[in-house]
């Protein structure tokens, strides 16, 4: 699987649009969107949180017939400022380094945060954001990403900047395939710099992850996102009906159609409004490194990132103080990849061990953000493993769990 980091984005905001309209047909429309509620008393709520900012988890699922899988390649956070109008998409990288709790199909877990969706669907995809960030999110949007293509053309297309001579020749071979998939036949682009793009050279743009790497792909999602956001929020509500009307057969969401009605007025109902796009892990906390030949975006550590994320949510001025359960987290990440000093805020509270391979070699990473990091990562052996006296869930018997490391 490849891509999404785009269309989570602009789903919500036609959805707050035609919520905050008094159109009949796109109330009728919203009202056929649905989807499983979740259980709240599992979700590791953090409820000391402001409560004039909603989050809510948005996943974007690969609805290509030939991808095996539920894994959720997009996972974002969508944060709601309902005093100040502001939109913060923050997306997490797919191949980030967390703790994915027990549960039914699983132990306790350390590995890529996509997995989790894979592993129990939102519900054990929104608690792993909340127990790794510390944060209250309760409801989810979940969108089959081939409604891009839709999107886009609905809207008249895109401007989007091709930076160079391999975005385009990558960009134009996954043109073919998505082409091939949606049965359309939309041309080749021709030049790198400013283009049009319809839906199909839209989607194969953020599909293409073979002209540089994943950060350079998250940047064209979010530049897509961005470009769709403001055609989607500036458009006439014949237009957005219109789209909500393409789309909705790819959208299941948690919320009901009050709560998407009652958010979608009181945001409409700001003067002022804005939308701001980061990523998880942010720019200066992180590195990458192979742990047992298998490449991770690594947090450096766990604990900064949580740190960075509550004041980009909710305000520079915000001074906060991770939690327990992620300083442990944080901790454990550091023993695990080798990178991060682990000595941020708190020992690890892991009282078990955890056995490396005996031919455990080394790796380096470069990070993406201030400078290049010199530790060495370790490695670990897949079937390595170790029993947490102070992690709960399934797996151990007298109160313990099992807690794995697992390479994709």
């Amino acid at each position: 699987m490849s891509l999404k980091r785009k269309i989570l984005a602009i789903v919500l905001s036609l959805l707050l649009v035609a919520g905050g309209s008094s159109a009949v047909y796109a109330y009728g429309i919203i009202s056929t969107v649905s989807g499983d509620t979740l259980d709240e008393s599992t979700l590791s709520i953090n409820d000391l949180l402001s409560e004039d900012t909603v989050n809510i988890a948005l996943f974007g699922i690969d609805g290509r017939d030939d991808v095996e899988g539920d894994r959720s390649d997009t996972i974002m956070i969508a944060s709601i400022n309902f005093k100040t109008g502001e939109i913060k998409i923050t997306s997490i990288m797919r191949d980030l380094m967390v703790q994915i709790p027990a549960g039914t199909n699983n132990d306790v877990t350390y590995e890529k945060i996509n997995a989790a969706y894979q592993y129990g669907g939102a519900q054990q995809a929104v608690q792993t954001l909340n127990e790794n960030f510390d944060l209250n999110i309760t409801d989810y949007i979940v969108v089959n990403f081939d409604c891009l293509v839709d999107t886009v053309d609905a809207l008249g297309g895109v401007d989007i900047n091709v930076q160079n001579d391999d975005v385009l020749y990558w960009t134009n071979q996954y043109i073919m395939d998505v082409n091939d998939k949606t049965h359309h036949a939309d041309p080749f682009l021709e030049t790198t710099g400013a283009n049009h793009m319809t839906g199909v050279q839209a989607l194969a743009y953020c599909r293409n992850r073979y002209s540089d790497d994943d950060y350079g792909r998250t940047e064209r999602q979010r530049e897509v996102v961005q470009q769709i956001f403001n055609k989607a929020t500036s458009a006439d509500l014949l237009t957005t009906v219109n789209v909500i009307g393409r789309i909705y057969p790819y959208i299941s969401t948690s919320l009901s159609l009050q709560e998407m009605s009652t958010y979608a007025k009181g945001y409409m109902a700001l003067e002022n409004k804005s939308f701001v796009s980061k990523r998880v892990p942010f720019d200066e906390y992180n590195t990458t490194g192979d742990i047992n030949g298998v490449s991770y975006v690594i947090p450096v550590t766990l604990r900064d990132n949580t740190i960075a994320l509550h004041k980009l949510i909710y305000g520079d001025d915000v001074s906060y103080t991770p939690s327990d359960k992620v300083n442990q987290i944080s901790n454990r990440i550091t023993q695990l990849s080798g990178y991060g000093s682990g000595s941020s805020s708190g020992e690890s509270t892991s009282s078990g061990t955890f056995s490396s391979p005996a031919n455990s070699g080394s790796s380096s990473g470069t990070s993406s953000g201030s400078g290049t990091s010199t530790t060495t990562p370790g490695t670990t052996d897949n079937s390595s493993s170790y029993t947490n006296n102070s992690d709960t869930g399934s797996g151990g018997s007298n109160g313990t769990s099992t807690e794995t490391q697992q390479n994709y």
